[in-house]
């Protein structure tokens, strides 16, 4: 294919985990709270109203099937994946036609910041908003399946408002990326919607650990934006887009960042010594091995985490910004570890 370099670059693949990790949290408070109500079935006053036994541990949930469990988890994916590459060409195109990325074209292969498709020269502006379409007409398709097969018609409301936000999120004539809100947004849609959008799927219902992890998911996401909006202070600030860190200043964006990113990291590490606590009440084999695992994890994300910090200080971001997506991936994973855990 023609310009696939430039292309690949274009869907900005290291920000895309930001869209995977919380529909993966989502699956997991999903999981567990299913769980749980199974647990519960299996008391005697229960069983007399005609509950079943709880089932065994990694068994499907009470109410649900794998295959039902699993193709919502997917389209979920899907929906959040293409979702988040509609919105990066969208911006790309945006960017591009309203003269915010001029200069970075080929000559970018020279510096930090990532190529753009629009301002490049090789793909025409129509070509980017095109692909912007066919990514998000692909999301509404499963959006649709998702709605079909739940039946809650009102999420086709509430993916119009998510398409709808990342198309102004640089898009129309009063773009709230370039009035400093993108950080809110991010953390509305990467987060909040995001997870408790996909706990919602899977059981119609939300609870406290989903919304824990909804709103790590989505102070991890700010920190992904505020890393690539602080590698572009100085640009940014030429063109008028007024993002939070040029708002705040370049130091005070850096202090804003950390805190951002090292408080969810923070409460991520804690929570990995939960299996531990499990298996202290009931031993497992299988316990000890995800108590293991999210320990490993969360060591890796500490050593992320002073890679990043370290990288920024430095004004290295092609290092930073892969570290902290990392991160979120990292964190989704124990997670679903700590999740996992209580029910067996």
């Amino acid at each position: 294919m023609k310009n696939l370099d430039l292309w690949v670059n274009g869907l900005r693949p290291k920000t895309l985990p930001a869209s995977i990790a919380p529909v993966l949290v989502g699956v997991a408070a999903g999981y567990r709270l299913l769980k749980s109500e199974s647990a519960g079935c299996a008391t005697p006053a229960k069983e007399i109203e005609g509950c079943v036994a709880a089932p065994s541990a990694l068994s499907a949930p009470a109410g649900t099937s794998w295959g039902r469990f699993a193709l919502l988890a997917v389209l979920c994916v899907v929906v959040a994946l293409f979702i988040q590459i509609a919105a990066n060409f969208a911006n790309d195109y945006s960017d591009g036609i309203r003269g915010t990325d001029e200069g970075r074209g080929d000559a970018e292969v020279k510096t930090a910041k990532p190529q753009r498709l629009t301002v490049s020269g090789r793909v025409k502006p129509g070509q980017v908003l095109a692909a912007a379409g066919v990514n998000a007409f692909i999301a509404c398709v499963a959006g649709l399946a998702l709605t079909i097969i739940t039946g809650h018609w009102w999420f086709i409301a509430l993916g119009v408002v998510c398409l709808l936000a990342g198309w102004f999120y640089v898009g129309g004539k009063h773009p709230y990326g370039y009035a400093g809100f993108g950080e809110v947004g991010v953390f509305i849609f990467f987060g909040l919607v995001a997870v408790l959008g996909t706990e919602y799927v899977l059981t119609g219902r939300v609870n406290a650990e989903g919304i824990l992890g909804a709103v790590l998911c989505g102070l991890f996401s700010c920190a992904i934006l505020m890393v690539n909006n602080l590698r572009d202070v100085d640009e940014d600030k030429i063109s008028g887009k007024m993002t939070l860190g040029v708002r705040l200043g370049r130091k005070n964006a850096q202090t804003v960042l950390f805190v951002t990113y090292l408080v969810p990291l923070v409460i991520t590490v804690v929570g990995a010594f939960i299996p531990l606590v499990m298996i202290f009440r009931h031993f497992s084999v299988t316990g000890i091995i995800l108590a293991v695992v999210a320990i490993l994890f969360a060591l890796v994300c500490i050593k992320a985490a002073t890679g990043l910090v370290h990288s920024v200080n430095a004004g290295n971001f092609v290092k930073a910004l892969p570290m902290c997506s990392m991160t979120v991936l990292l964190f989704s994973i124990v997670f679903i570890v700590v999740e996992i855990a209580p029910t067996l």
